[in-house]
């Protein structure tokens, strides 16, 4: 499992599977060029190839199906799949989709998630994105400008609990192989 603000519910974790599944395939199956993939994805594209961009998709992917925690990388947090995803399936209405989330959903998904009174309608199927992204992910630093960023002192860095490994991503700087590894918690220290 993938570490978040607050654990995810059987529905948050099945959308974000979907969102992952939807993004990671489109992404080169979507967009012919480099500077497509950027229309959609500014932030990601200034980081991440479309090809960099799946495969760290699906090893999130298969690592939010596995029984151990990982904790995810700034890079991580920056892949804006979520949001387009979650926006892509707020228009189509996923039949499949919206059937699992019917039988999933539980009070806490009310939050941003309104579900049709029966698995089999559409009407009135939305998801709050921002409201989603408000509840589960505690790492939106990322979306800094650089120019802010640079601004900082290293006390006012510090204070704000700001990491070093942000400026790559703040400053749009291609990920080391080492910064996408995600770590595994174990006994709620990172290994």
């Amino acid at each position: 499992m993938l570490s978040f603000a607050q654990p995810l519910t059987a529905a948050a974790t099945e959308l974000v599977i979907a969102c992952l599944e939807l993004a990671s395939d489109a992404v080169v199956d979507q967009y012919a060029t480099p500077q497509e993939w950027a229309e959609d994805y500014p932030r990601s594209a200034r980081c991440f190839t479309p090809a960099l961009a799946r495969l760290t998709l699906r090893d999130l992917h298969a690592k939010l199906q596995l029984p151990e925690t990982y904790v995810l990388t700034e890079y991580h947090w920056l892949l804006e799949c979520l949001q387009g995803e979650m926006t892509v399936i707020n228009d189509l209405l996923l039949p499949w989709l919206m059937e699992r989330l019917h039988t999933l959903a539980v009070a806490q998904d009310r939050a941003y998630l309104s579900l049709p009174a029966t698995s089999q309608d559409t009407t009135g199927f939305h998801i709050d994105v921002e409201v989603f992204i408000e509840r589960y992910f505690w790492d939106t630093d990322v979306l800094m400008v650089a120019e802010v960023l640079s601004r900082l002192s290293a006390e006012a860095k510090l204070h704000l609990g700001l990491n070093d490994s942000l400026f790559g991503v703040v400053h749009g700087l291609a990920p080391h192989p080492d910064e996408l590894v995600l770590q595994r918690v174990e006994d709620g220290e990172v290994s």
